[in-house]
């Protein structure tokens, strides 16, 4: 029997993660045996983060997410992957994967302005409002005289109040 699809998900997000994680702390070089924590790309060729990027426009999240994995792989580094694989999972309502993509990308660009919005909103997603209020604190200190996505996400949660008192 094949387990869920977002079970799958769950599983080599952490995968990522934990590879991430042992190759900024240098486990990964100084570990014999840590190529067996190698991803296995899902999409081959070369699919760009321009590829990426267009395919969340057109609403195309699953293609999307394939070729950020393999993305990532190749460029553990890159916060901006990280941020649209947090919102294309965000878009498939798989709301844990997208959390942890957006805290990947906050590790690598503790600054990063998009993914401080998303969080906020993913973080709303699940009813969180204190997390989600303080992102809204990072942005309002990151984006000294306001942005986007400060103002994206004070709006959220100016709604997410709306909707809980009434």
């Amino acid at each position: 029997m094949a387990m869920p699809v977002h079970i799958t998900r769950l599983f080599w997000s952490l995968i990522v993660s934990i590879n991430l994680m042992l190759v900024q702390t240098g486990v990964a070089q100084a570990c014999p045996g840590a190529d067996l924590l190698r991803i296995t790309p899902l999409v081959t060729g070369t699919a760009t983060f321009e590829d990426a990027v267009v395919a969340v426009e057109e609403g195309h999240y699953e293609e999307a997410v394939e070729i950020l994995f393999a993305l990532v792989e190749k460029e553990p580094y890159h916060a901006d992957a990280f941020n649209q694989l947090g919102y294309a999972n965000f878009q498939l309502q798989n709301y844990d994967e997208a959390l942890i993509f957006y805290r990947q990308a906050l590790d690598i660009d503790p600054d990063h302005t998009g993914a401080h919005g998303y969080i906020g909103k993913a973080y709303l997603a699940i009813g969180d409002l204190t997390m989600a209020e303080y992102h809204l604190q990072r942005l309002d200190l990151v984006c000294l005289f306001g942005c986007q996505s400060f103002y994206t996400l004070k709006e959220a949660i100016s709604l997410y109040r709306v909707n809980q008192s009434g």
